[in-house]
């Protein structure tokens, strides 16, 4: 189980890559330093992709406490590394502006904003048989008006299996639900944006905003050296899904994928 631990922690570059807050396991997992690329839509909601290169860490203080850092989003867990946990979190929320599509790109430019919030969760790790890790996490971010008032509600749940001593598939699935000014700000048309782009004016409101799936593979490349790869489907659903720029000029479907290397310890 420790082995299978350890090479999960490869899977923190996949995270990274996809930009995503996506569960690791916490039993014995060692630390974890290295960096992702990958390819993700250039706003919720729109078509066309970019490439990014980000950072994961993952570290372990002395005293317990686990750090974890992928990409934009980051928790520290004040709970043990297995059982019930809880604690802080921060994720940078990224906005829209410069995308390559003509049309959405009339429409007014959304600030990247910093959410903060707290998550809580429960992570089980069989030790039985065939190892695996099941883990659930909740979070709920806000930014506090600085682009959108209210906040969101993330939910999902992850499973990890090994397929051999050095390497191991994962995957999980979740929703979010979103508050009005979250859904408007993000995939809402305005009026003065209608003129400018053609697209039919239109005002979202809260609810579910998306639910999602993602599935990893992770392994040993040598020694300390592990790497990962994965994909990330998210599907926009109610008036997110439902907005003019999303049907006529983007996608509700939003595919993010990447692969990462990293050094663990």
């Amino acid at each position: 189980m420790t082995r299978l631990a350890a090479s999960i922690a490869g899977l923190a570059l996949f995270a990274a890559s996809a930009a995503q807050a996506i569960d690791l396991p916490s039993m014995n997992l060692p630390n974890l330093v290295g960096v992702g690329i990958g390819a993700t839509p250039e706003c919720s909601g729109c078509k066309d992709d970019m490439i990014g290169v980000v950072p994961g860490v993952r570290y372990v203080t002395e005293s317990g406490r686990l750090f974890e850092w992928y990409g934009p989003y980051a928790q520290y867990n004040f709970g043990g590394l297995t059982g019930f946990q809880w604690g802080p979190a921060v994720n940078l929320k990224l906005g829209r502006s410069n995308v390559s599509d003509d049309v959405i790109s009339k429409l007014h430019d959304i600030d990247n904003t910093v959410e903060f919030g707290g998550f809580i969760g429960y992570e089980y790790d069989n030790l039985h048989g065939i190892p695996y890790r099941f883990r659930v996490n909740a979070n709920v971010l806000t930014n506090a008006g600085q682009v959108y008032d209210g906040a969101r509600f993330n939910l999902g749940a992850t499973l990890w299996v090994p397929l051999s001593e050095r390497f191991f598939v994962g995957s999980g699935l979740g929703a979010t639900w979103a508050s009005a000014s979250y859904v408007n700000t993000y995939y809402g048309v305005t009026d003065a944006d209608a003129t400018a782009s053609g697209l039919a004016p239109f005002q979202a409101g809260g609810g579910n905003q998306q639910v999602f799936g993602w599935i990893g593979v992770i392994g040993q490349i040598s020694g300390h050296w592990w790497g990962g790869a994965g994909a990330f489907m998210q599907r926009l659903m109610g008036d997110a899904a439902d907005s003019s720029f999303v049907r006529e000029r983007g996608d509700r479907d939003q595919l993010t994928y990447g692969a990462g290397l990293g050094y663990v310890w």
